[in-house]
C-alpha cells in the first residue's frame, strides 16, 4: 500500500505542479495583457488629441509602448537604441513637397512677424516687443483681418496711404533689419507664433504709441497700457453703441477745433460697418521706432 501510494504521488505531483504552472503562467499572461490593453488605451488617448506631435503617430511610438514589458534588456540594449532613434528620425522628417512647403510658410511668416516687431518696437522692453507681436497675432484669428501673419503686417503696403503698420510704406525697409535688436525680434516673433507666451493685451488689435492721441482710439475699447504703447480693442455686443457715441463726440471736437493732429491715413470708427467696410480702412496706428 505505500509503495502504491508513493507511486501515485510520484506520478501525481509533477501533474499538479504543472497544472498550477500552467496558471500561474496564464495568470500573468491576463494580467500582462491588461497592462498592454491600458498602455494601448492611452497612447490611443494620446493620439486622438487634436494637438498632440505629429510623432505620436510614428509607428515606433506604438511599438516602444511595450518593448521595455517585453525585454527590459533587449529593450535598452545598443542595437535596440539605435533601431529607436533611427525611427525616431524617420518619423521627425520628411521630404513631402507638402510638408516643405509649409516649413517654408512657416518661416516666412516668423519673419513678417519678426520684422513687424523690429521696426515698430525694437526700443520697447521684451514685454512690451511681446504685445505688439500679439497684436498682430490676434487680428490673424479676427475674422476682419486676413489669415496670416505677413498679410496682416502687409495689408495696403502697396498704397501710399492706408498701410497698417507704417514701416511698410514709409521707406524703413529700405534700411534692412540687423544686429542683436533683430535677433532679438526673431526669438520673440516665434515665441509668440508658438503660443509659448501668457496673453497679456486683452485681445487687442489695436495700439498707439502714448505720445500721439489719435482719433479712432474713441471707437474702441483700453485694454492695457505696456510700455510706451496704449493697447485696444474692437466694441463687443453692447460696447457699440457707446463706442459709436464716443467716437462722434471726439470727431466733433475734433472738427470744432479745425482739425486733429493725427495722420490723416488712420480710420475712425463712428458707424456699425461690416467688416470688409472696417477691413478696407487704414488701421495704422504706430510710427517707427526711433
Amino acid at each position: 500500500m505505500v509503495s502504491v501510494c508513493a507511486l501515485g504521488l510520484t506520478v501525481a505531483l509533477p501533474m499538479i505542479s504543472s497544472l498550477n504552472l500552467q496558471k500561474q503562467a496564464e495568470a500573468e499572461a491576463r494580467a500582462q495583457t491588461e497592462r498592454f490593453a491600458e498602455i494601448q488605451d492611452a497612447g490611443d488617448a494620446v493620439r486622438a488629441d487634436p494637438k498632440a506631435p505629429r510623432l505620436m503617430q510614428h509607428e515606433w511610438i506604438r511599438n516602444v509602448e511595450y518593448s521595455l514589458e517585453r525585454d527590459p534588456e533587449g529593450a535598452l540594449s545598443r542595437y535596440a537604441g539605435l533601431e529607436r532613434d533611427a525611427a525616431v528620425l524617420a518619423g521627425m522628417k520628411s521630404f513631402d513637397p507638402v510638408h516643405l512647403a509649409r516649413a517654408e510658410d512657416m518661416s516666412r511668416q516668423m519673419k513678417c512677424l519678426a520684422e513687424a516687431v523690429y521696426y515698430e518696437a525694437r526700443s520697447e522692453a521684451t514685454s512690451g516687443q511681446i504685445a505688439v507681436a500679439e497684436v498682430i497675432m490676434n487680428r490673424v484669428k479676427d475674422h476682419r483681418y486676413p489669415n496670416t501673419a505677413c498679410d496682416v503686417v502687409y495689408q495696403g503696403a502697396t498704397r501710399t496711404t492706408g498701410c497698417q503698420f507704417t514701416f511698410t510704406c514709409d521707406g524703413a525697409l529700405d534700411r534692412g533689419p540687423r544686429g542683436t535688436r533683430w535677433e532679438k525680434a526673431k526669438t520673440i516673433a516665434a515665441h509668440v507664433m508658438l503660443k509659448l507666451e501668457e496673453p497679456r493685451t486683452g485681445g487687442a488689435t489695436h495700439y498707439h504709441a502714448t505720445y500721439v492721441n489719435p482719433v479712432w482710439n474713441a471707437g474702441l475699447i483700453q485694454t492695457s497700457h505696456i510700455g510706451t504703447h496704449i493697447f485696444y480693442r474692437f466694441p463687443r455686443g453692447a460696447e457699440w453703441a457707446s463706442a459709436r457715441a464716443a467716437q462722434r463726440a471726439r470727431n466733433k471736437r475734433e472738427n470744432a477745433g479745425g482739425g486733429s493732429n493725427s495722420s490723416s491715413t488712420i480710420m475712425t470708427v463712428d458707424t456699425p460697418q461690416d467688416t470688409d467696410d472696417l477691413n478696407a480702412r487704414s488701421l495704422s496706428v504706430l510710427n517707427p521706432a526711433p
